[in-house]
């Protein structure tokens, strides 16, 4: 649900540029805005998958209820 109207917010803003109700600079702006905020939201998903993982690792591979196999180096 949310994708469609992702998609109708897009084919709106693209009409109202082509026919003159907004400039294209401010169409630029938000598409420039609208990417910086998907690149944020990537970046703190990452950050907390590695948040849980190092966690994981911290309690010496177990975590969670289980265990995380270690590999012994000689």
């Amino acid at each position: 649900m949310y994708t469609i109207f992702s998609l109708l917010k897009w084919v709106v803003l693209f009409y109202l540029v082509k026919i003159g109700r907004i400039s294209e600079s401010t169409f630029l702006k938000f598409k420039r805005l609208t990417l910086s905020m998907l690149t944020m939201a990537m970046l703190h998903v990452s950050m907390a998958v590695h948040l849980v993982e190092s966690v994981d690792l911290v309690n010496n591979g177990t975590g969670d209820g289980y265990y995380l196999r270690r590999d012994i180096s000689i």
